[in-house]
Formats: C-alpha cells, structure tokens, sequence
C-alpha cells in the first residue's frame, strides 16, 4: 500500500495512545503514527523507569508527548482518535470520555482493517481465535502458507508485532493472517468487521476476571470472528466451538460453516505435535488449506514436519538421564493446562510427571485441575498467588507433593531435585503470570534459560 493512501489518515491528527507496552506492539505503533505526522500524546500506567527500553526507541521522534505513571482525561478530550491497547477494561473512564466527546476509539488491527475496506485494497483476512490452540494453529496455517509460496503478512496477538505497520506491507490480493484474542475482537465490534476465513478453536473459562465472571461477556467478544462474515465467506469450528455458539449466539450466520474433524486427515500422516487437543488444530489448519486450495502435496509436507509454537507444548529436549522437558507456558488456564497433562501421560505411560504452575488467578476454579495432580502427578511447584492459593484449598488435606515457591530458579532447582531418570518436567501454569512475573513472557523466557543451560550441562 502506498504512503500517500494511508498517511492522510493520521497526518496533524491529534491521536492519543493508551499503552505503551514493554512488549514491543504499542511501540511499533507509535513509531508508525509518528512517521506518518501525528501529533501523538502516549500514556501507560507503568513509569518510565519500567518503560525505559520502549521509550528509548521513541526518543527521535519530536511529535509524541507522554503521560506516564496514570491518566489523565485531559488527553482524551480534544483529539481526533484514540487508539487503545488490549486489557483496557470495558468500563475505563478514560475511554468513556472520549466515547462521550464523540471520539473515534480504535485498537490497532481492527484499524488497519477498516482502512484497507476505505481504500478497497482487496485481501484475504484468516482469523484465528478460542480460548485456547490460537496460536499452535495460526503457527499451523502460516507454515501452509509459507510452503505454498502464498504472500501473507502475520499480525494479531503476535509477540513483538505492531499491526499499525502492516498498512505499509499489505498489497491487493495479499493473505492477513491474524491470530486474534478476545481484546483484539473486541476492536473488530467497531468496525463491524470479521475474517473472510475464521477459525474458532474452541471457548471456556479464561479472562473472567475482566469479564466480572460473566461467560457471556467473554462470548461476545469473542463472536466478532465471525459476526459481521457475510454468505462468500467460511467459519471452521470444532465440535466444543459449535456447542458454544449453540450455548451463546442467537442470531443468524451467513458464513459456510464448516466442523473441522481429524478423521477426514489421511490416518497414514504422521506428526510432531500430539494430543487430542492438537489434532483439533491440525484438523482446522487442514480446512483452511482445502478453502485455499493449496495442493494436497504441500499441505502433508507443511502439517507434518510442523514442530510446534514457543510456549504451546512445546517439547525443549532431554538431559542425559533421560529426563524430558516441555514447556507450556501460555496454558494459562486449569483446563488447558489438565489437557497438555492427560496428553502427555497418554504419549509416555510410563514415566512420573514434575510440574511447574500456579501464579495469579484469572477467576477460575480448580478443582479439576487439583484432582489431576493428586492423582497423576509426582510432585508440583507452585508460584505464589491467589490461583495457588485456591488450587491448594482444593488439594485434599494430607496432601504433601507439591511446594510453593517465588521465584523460576527456586521452582526449576527444586523440579531437577525431585526428577529421576526419565521423569518429565512440564511449566504448565494453569494461572496468569503476574506478582512473580511481570508477564508471560518473562516466565517464559526464565523456564527456557534454566532448562537449555541444563540441557547443555548435563548432556
């Protein structure tokens, strides 16, 4: 896309920025508007000291101003747009007052998809979304893509990755390939927007504590994937995605619907990735293929020899005692984590499983996931936090295999001295990140340090 057909909508606007990020998205989209002439005020609850590293790749660019450390309503009043991050929570005052002051409210990829509609650049937007498997299935589609030679752009819920700056990228006839979680949907509401192909994985508890508990809430962000779909485009599901929409939407859906299952795969096909859970992944990838009419050739090849997505299952490797490790770090919920549980005991009967878990609650309840551990797991290590503290309550009262720890070395240490030869060592949380945390992706980036500087001492 040419500057001169996106440039005209942020150049000498008054646009402020709520979040900043230390992740790298909010940073890439700053830096966006700045290039484009925008008069930009970004504000983040978070202080300088921790948002050294994004300000810092700010510094050269003379139209953005900040508030930091709070908010303030000033800078929603008086502008020509406000851009929001995810996590804002519905009721923020702040944005409220620039809804009430009639000011456009954007998230960022919702955005770039209104004006790419504006200026009829034609493209070809798959999303991706569920409470879980979004991202082992967009990693899926994007290895498709990339064995097919079809030119796509990745944007979304993607570590690192601004979506404001794919306006620039974005040709006709592209593929948008888009893993979307419930706070980006959100934005899709505004433009009344879905993907042209959406995956629905599958729908259950998680972010409740932002959705004050309420199923309903979480289900109708999420329903933007395939809300505003017209009667040209596809909606994939799985069995769990279809008795959510059964159970949350009353209204019609003009997309073809499709239930992806894994017995139309060629049984003779054989994977890296495994769990039931998987198959389910690798069946919606699969049907999004076929839609693209990528030859059957290139779809064995690419659903095969896929290796899985940082954080989702992922198997790290082995030390010298045979000892396997696994990271699944964004099971961020008690069901996801009991899954990866079940399929790993099924994939290795024999040998004990170590995990590593607990942390922040998101509202969920734990009882399913304290009667795994009871009654398959060897030994637990639990970061503090109220998630912990309700998993022990439900932990029956002479329970003992498990510790609570507060840091990643402590937790990884304690792992190592409980793991005999064989044993598997899993982060699986089942919880949020923050308190010993700042993020997911500091815990995640911890476990996979002290697990590779294992590997390599001890292979």
């Amino acid at each position: 896309m040419k500057k001169v057909d996106y440039q005209h909508y942020f150049k000498d606007k008054k646009i402020t920025v709520m979040g900043i990020g230390i992740l790298g998205r909010g940073v890439g989209d700053i830096k966006f508007l700045a290039s484009c002439g925008a008069e930009i005020t970004a504000t983040d609850l978070k202080k300088s000291k921790l948002l050294q590293k994004s300000l810092r790749q700010l510094k050269k660019f003379k139209n953005i101003s900040y508030t930091l450390g709070k908010h303030s309503v000033h800078d929603f009043r008086g502008r020509d747009m406000v851009i929001k991050g995810s996590g804002v929570p519905l009721d923020n005052k702040y944005i409220s007052t620039a809804q009430d002051e009639h000011i456009p409210v954007h998230m960022s990829f919702a955005l770039v998809l209104d004006i790419l509609k504006r200026e009829n650049i034609e493209v070809t937007v798959i999303g991706i979304t569920g409470s879980k498997g979004k991202s082992t299935t967009t990693g899926l589609i994007e290895n498709l893509l990339k064995k097919s030679g079809l030119p796509y752009h990745v944007a979304g819920n993607v570590r690192g990755v601004a979506n404001l700056p794919l306006l620039k990228k974005v040709n006709h006839g592209d593929i948008i390939l888009a893993e979307l979680d419930s706070w980006q949907l959100q934005g899709l509401h505004t433009v009344k927007i879905s993907p042209h192909i959406a995956v629905f994985t599958n729908f259950f508890e998680d972010h409740l504590n932002y959705y004050n508990g309420s199923m309903r809430s979480y289900f109708k962000d999420k329903s933007a994937i395939f809300k505003y779909q017209n009667n040209e485009d596809n909606l994939i599901l799985t069995s769990a995605s279809k008795r959510a929409l059964k159970k949350y939407f009353k209204g019609t859906i003009p997309a073809k619907q499709t239930i992806a299952r894994f017995k139309q795969i060629p049984k003779s096909w054989k994977y890296h990735i495994f769990g039931k859970h998987n198959e389910k992944n690798i069946a919606q990838a699969y049907q999004v293929a076929k839609l693209l009419e990528i030859p059957q050739s290139i779809i064995k090849e690419s659903l095969t020899e896929f290796k899985g997505v940082d954080g989702r299952f992922q198997y790290i490797g082995k030390d010298k005692d045979d000892r396997l490790f696994f990271n699944d770090n964004n099971s961020t919920t008690p069901e996801s984590t009991v899954t990866s549980l079940q399929s790993l005991k099924k994939k290795y009967p024999e040998r004990n499983i170590i995990l590593i878990g607990g942390g922040a609650d998101k509202e969920f309840h734990y009882q399913k996931m304290a009667k795994y551990i009871t009654r398959h797991i060897k030994f637990t290590l639990l970061f503090s936090g109220a998630a912990t503290d309700k998993l022990k309550d439900c932990f029956p009262i002479r329970f003992e295999n498990f510790t609570e720890t507060l840091s990643m070395k402590t937790a990884f240490n304690i792992a190592i001295s409980h793991a005999e030869n064989g044993d598997i060592i899993i982060l699986s949380p089942g919880a949020a990140s923050f308190g010993v945390f700042n993020n997911e992706y500091e815990r995640n980036d911890q476990y996979l340090r002290y697990v590779k500087n294992h590997i390599k001492n001890n292979s």
